[in-house]
C-alpha cells in the first residue's frame, strides 16, 4: 500500500495500491465525510464497506451499507456518492477498472485540500481556488465529473484554467 494522502476538507484518507491494470483504494471516513457525487465515463467502481457504515447514493437513491451487504458495483456513468453520517470512522475499499487517473486525481484533491483552496462542496475559497478548479476539472473531465458545480458552469469555468 501507498503512504496514506489525507484530505481535510472531505474527512477522508487514502491509500492505493496497484493490482495490474485496476487500482485498490482503501478510505477510510470520519463522521461527517464523504465523497461528493460523481461519475467516471470509462471505468467501473466495485465498493464494500470493511467497518463501520455509509450512505451511498447510487443514481439517485441513497442508502445505509454495512459490511453485510457485500460489494457495490458502479458502472460506467453512473453517479454514485458516499457519506458517513455515523459517531465512528468508516472503512471502505474500492477496486476502480482500469485504474486510469484516480490516484492522481485523489492525491491532487486531497492536496489541494489540505492547502485550503476550497470548502465542502467544492467551492473555491480565492481567485487561486477557482484558477485551481477550472485547471483540476478540465484536466480529469474525462474521467472524473464531478456533478458540482454543474457540468454547464464547469465549462465556463473552462477559460481560467491554466
Amino acid at each position: 500500500m501507498s503512504e496514506r494522502i489525507t484530505d481535510p476538507v472531505h474527512g477522508t484518507t487514502y491509500e492505493f495500491e496497484r493490482r495490474g491494470g485496476d487500482l485498490y483504494v482503501e478510505t477510510t471516513m470520519k463522521p461527517g465525510g464523504e465523497l461528493p457525487k460523481h461519475f467516471h465515463p470509462k471505468q467501473t467502481e466495485t465498493w464494500w464497506v470493511i467497518d463501520g457504515e455509509v450512505g451511498f447514493h447510487l443514481d439517485g437513491s441513497w442508502r445505509r451499507i454495512i459490511p453485510e451487504d457485500g460489494e457495490i458495483e458502479v458502472r460506467p456513468g453512473v453517479v454514485h456518492g458516499l457519506r458517513n453520517r455515523g459517531e465512528i470512522n468508516a472503512q471502505l475499499g474500492c477496486v476502480a477498472s482500469p485504474a486510469l487517473g484516480l490516484e492522481e486525481f485523489l492525491t491532487e484533491s486531497s492536496r489541494a485540500a489540505r492547502e485550503g483552496l476550497f470548502i465542502k462542496g467544492g467551492l473555491p475559497k480565492s481567485w487561486r481556488g477557482l484558477r485551481w478548479a477550472a485547471t483540476f476539472l478540465k484536466r480529469f473531465e474525462d474521467e472524473t465529473v464531478m456533478t458540482f458545480p454543474p457540468r454547464p458552469l464547469q465549462r465556463l469555468m473552462g477559460p481560467l484554467a491554466r
